[in-house]
């Protein structure tokens, strides 16, 4: 699932190519994956000009000039892509919103389990996000994120996935930090000590930070809005290195590999020689 580095580089490449396009029209060969339905979007958004492109959590937000916005859940396996409207087909095209300029915004989608939605105006759209928790490199201050792992029992790694609570990280990103900060990913979240907050704190800035700096991880299906890979998972820390040795010099000398385990229903990689 792409997470709040590879949503923040599709934001920002959005912003470059469509805003200030008129939306010419809309079609899709699956409609379910528009609400309210595709026939109420199509009358609000056609002949409506794209004012800015925003991002809250992993959602994608398209701000129009009538203060309405359309907003976009890639989920597991969703794409945003820019085209010209005389391009070949993506692969898994299922929503395509012709703009001014003869430019196309494709929402492509292999599982189908990403959405679009039309939100009327800023209260609707404050009512869709209010859900979401800080968000990880922008209102989440160290005071707070040693609130949120204060009042869980849950192990740390779980924690920091929950959207709830903290908005953007993934499980890449959640492993990374992890392993950056030496701290097991089973452990209590709220028995971390003080300078283990720190770290983790820390380590959260930093992987996300590097995330964004390499245009996010293409491991699997993610492409930004040119179409083109990340390169973050040329980098990886800990995550999908099972059987790997660990980075950590100290680890290297005992000859430790990263392990493998499933926590919350994800595959998490962790160093057990190196994260207590």
């Amino acid at each position: 699932m792409p997470e709040l580095p590879e949503v923040e580089t599709i934001k920002k490449d959005l912003e470059k190519l469509i805003v200030g396009r008129r939306i010419l029209g809309i079609k899709s060969n699956t409609a379910k994956m528009i609400e309210p339905s595709f026939e109420v979007v199509q009358k609000a958004i056609v002949g409506r000009k794209i004012t800015k492109v925003g991002r809250r959590a992993k959602l994608v937000e398209i701000f129009l000039d009538d203060g309405g916005f359309l907003v976009f859940h890639l989920k597991l396996t969703g794409r945003l892509l820019v085209r010209k409207n005389s391009d070949l087909e993506d692969d898994w095209q299922r929503i395509i919103i012709s703009l001014s300029g003869e430019k196309e915004l494709r929402f492509c989608d292999l599982r189908k389990f990403g959405w679009l939605k039309l939100i009327k105006d800023q209260k609707e759209l404050e009512k869709l996000t209010k859900e979401f928790g800080p968000e990880a490199l922008d209102g989440l201050t160290f005071g707070v994120f040693q609130k949120i792992l204060a009042g869980s029992r849950r192990p740390v790694k779980v924690l920091l996935m929950d959207q709830k609570e903290i908005s953007g990280i993934g499980n890449i990103y959640a492993n990374d930090a992890l392993w950056l900060a030496g701290i097991s990913p089973t452990k209590e979240s709220k028995k971390l000590r003080t300078e283990e907050q720190e770290k983790l704190y820390k380590a959260i800035n930093t992987v996300l930070k590097a995330g964004i700096k390499y245009r996010g991880a293409s491991d699997q299906h993610y492409l930004d809005a040119l179409g083109k890979k990340g390169h973050y998972q040329e980098h990886f820390l800990v995550y999908g290195r099972q059987g790997k040795k660990c980075f950590n010099p100290a680890c290297r000398q005992v000859g430790a590999v990263i392990e493998k385990i499933k926590l919350g229903g994800r595959g998490t990689y962790f160093c057990p020689n190196c994260q207590v």
